[in-house]
């Protein structure tokens, strides 16, 4: 147990160090973060890795902290845990126990108020015990762009971080946004009447590749290429992508996108 707490104490000074270098604001109270899709496959490679390495760092603090999945499969918090833990490898096994006790499930669909209910429950009774006053909800949506508008009307009306407490609610879309220009509009208008700006965060992680960032670089840092391309001259743009594994369960997503 001292091991455990002179981790966190370890992880909670590098936080502080690493806030002050970057000046930024330290929030406090609790915050939760909720990832729908919890048991697909961007959540299990990506997301949970991710929030766990955010977790090692002391970005997020085991005290201040409540992870919450929430799918359609029906799994247990122990189930969800154990798929999560096949991907954390070569990480400290202490670390990934402290950080996998901070997960909870929930179980319920897309497009209905139940388990929405269910998971706002989950969320007040954390903020209720945590007793900080403030309120801060974080979603994730690693899903398909086709379940977003009926996902974010969800959290609209069951999940919002009440005004009575200090907070803020925020949802962070994944994955590319929409199939071409009409329905990315067609979605950012949708979630536009639901979400103030400042609320939505657009991500796309194939943006962020290498190859991508190197593109980049090389067209607008070389004055060559400036007049060449552009709209007027580019035809389309295909990006092809090759893993050594199968679709695994992601054929409902690629039926969407190729």
């Amino acid at each position: 147990m001292a091991g455990t707490d002179s981790s966190a104490s370890s992880r909670q000074s590098s936080f502080n160090s690493l806030a002050k270098d970057l000046e930024l604001p330290l929030e406090q109270g609790c915050l939760t973060i909720v990832v729908l899709g919890a048991s697909g496959d961007l959540a299990k490679k990506k997301t949970f890795p991710a929030l766990y390495h955010l977790f090692e760092q002391g970005f997020l603090q085991s005290g201040e902290v409540h992870i919450v999945g929430y799918a359609r499969t029906n799994l247990s918090d122990d189930g969800l845990r154990g798929r999560i833990r096949a991907y954390l490898k070569g990480a400290s096994e202490e670390h990934v126990s402290e950080f996998l006790q901070l997960i909870k499930y929930v179980s319920g669909s897309y497009d209905s108020g139940e388990g929405f209910e269910k998971l706002n429950k989950e969320i007040s009774d954390y903020e209720m015990s945590n007793n900080s006053g403030s309120s801060r909800r974080l979603f994730y949506l690693a899903l398909p762009p086709s379940v977003y508008p009926s996902v974010c009307k969800m959290i609209r009306t069951y999940c919002m971080s009440p005004t009575s407490r200090f907070g803020w609610t925020r949802v962070i879309v994944e994955k590319p946004f929409g199939r071409d220009l009409d329905s990315a509009e067609e979605l950012s208008s949708q979630l536009g009447e639901l979400f103030e700006e400042d609320q939505l965060y657009r991500i796309d992680h194939y943006l962020g590749k290498e190859l991508v960032q190197n593109l980049l670089v090389l067209r607008f840092a070389n004055r060559l290429f400036l007049p060449l391309w552009n709209r007027d001259n580019v035809d389309n743009i295909q990006i092809v992508f090759r893993e050594d594994f199968g679709t695994d369960g992601r054929g409902g997503y690629f039926d969407q996108y190729g």
